[in-house]
């Protein structure tokens, strides 16, 4: 009997829905609020629940905010390897700062927006030299941006930035935005997003139904596994050649199932009990080769 444990921060709607689609999938299923847990150093190591031992379960589907993705790549990394994890400890840490991690995907050979961090007002007002307008000034703490349309509205802003010590994120203006919803090894939804506000990225929108092309659906898939990720979202700016310009590893579903008719939890529950069982498989075949690998040794030590 298959048990996998959803931990998240709270019970939203998205998270409900997962964990009514993982009741028809799984043997057991348990939702834990990531806040509550208890890490233990004893004579025998623990990681636990009120009285669950969470280390026995089986697969674990990390729901997590960020603002506890350092923490969650903390605690996930203590659970044993053999416990299945669609989003593994390492995807957190890369999401948890967006210019790390564009700058990880760029480096694994995923087209990226440009993107640029400065941490004083000298080499933001260099950068500024080189970028096209309009562009989106941003502090990498909070997700709205300013659009600037002059390098010397730019300047004014950043050095009142540098006045409170902050670093300045300098980006491409995205006025497309489309969400890929990855359930590997597939994009099961996708869909675009229309706003007023001039930083589309992370302001509110409405969405609808979008067909990928066979183009953008590679770019979001090769993201996914960029960062070693089944189940993640991924936002593109389709202008041009289709670039990331973000990775969302917690994505709200309800809204994007509303507008494209596609059960996004349904689909990624059945994708990851999919990949669950190859899994499973994978350490029995690994074994069995390395059984005959040991057989044919023996073999031609007897000659």
């Amino acid at each position: 009997m298959m048990s996998l444990c959803i931990l998240g921060h709270e019970k939203t709607g998205s998270n409900l829905k997962l964990l009514e689609e993982a009741k028809k999938r799984f043997g057991s299923v348990f939702f834990v609020p990531i806040e509550s847990i208890g890490v233990g150093l004893n004579s025998d190591f623990s990681i636990s629940y009120r009285n669950s031992d969470l280390l026995k379960f089986d697969a674990i589907l990390p729901r997590v905010p960020r603002k506890y993705h350092s923490y969650a790549y903390q605690l996930l990394s203590l659970f044993p390897s053999k416990t299945f994890m669609p989003v593994p400890p390492i995807a957190f840490l890369l999401a948890s700062e967006r210019f790390f991690l564009l700058t990880v995907l760029r480096k694994r050979d995923v087209d990226t927006l440009h993107l640029h961090l400065a941490r004083s007002v000298r080499a933001a007002t260099s950068i500024l030299e080189t970028v096209e307008f309009p562009v989106v000034l941003r502090v990498p703490s909070q997700k709205t941006g300013v659009t600037v349309k002059s390098r010397t509205e730019a300047k004014s802003i950043i050095e009142a930035l540098g006045s409170l010590e902050q670093p300045v994120l300098i980006e491409d203006r995205v006025r497309d935005l489309v969400s890929a919803y990855v359930a590997s090894p597939d994009v099961i939804a996708s869909v675009k997003k229309s706003t007023k506000e001039q930083d589309v990225i992370f302001s509110p929108g409405k969405l609808k139904a979008h067909n990928l092309s066979v183009e953008a659906k590679q770019l979001a898939l090769k993201a996914a596994a960029a960062i070693d990720t089944q189940i993640v979202r991924v936002d593109m700016s389709l202008k041009g050649e289709p670039k990331v310009v973000n990775i969302e590893l917690n994505p709200e579903l309800q809204a994007a199932s509303s507008v494209t008719k596609v059960n996004i939890a349904r689909k990624t529950i059945e994708c990851m009990h999919e990949n669950y069982r190859r899994h499973q498989e994978k350490p029995m075949l690994v074994k069995f080769f390395e059984d005959a690998k040991s057989v044919m040794k023996d073999v031609l030590r007897g000659k």
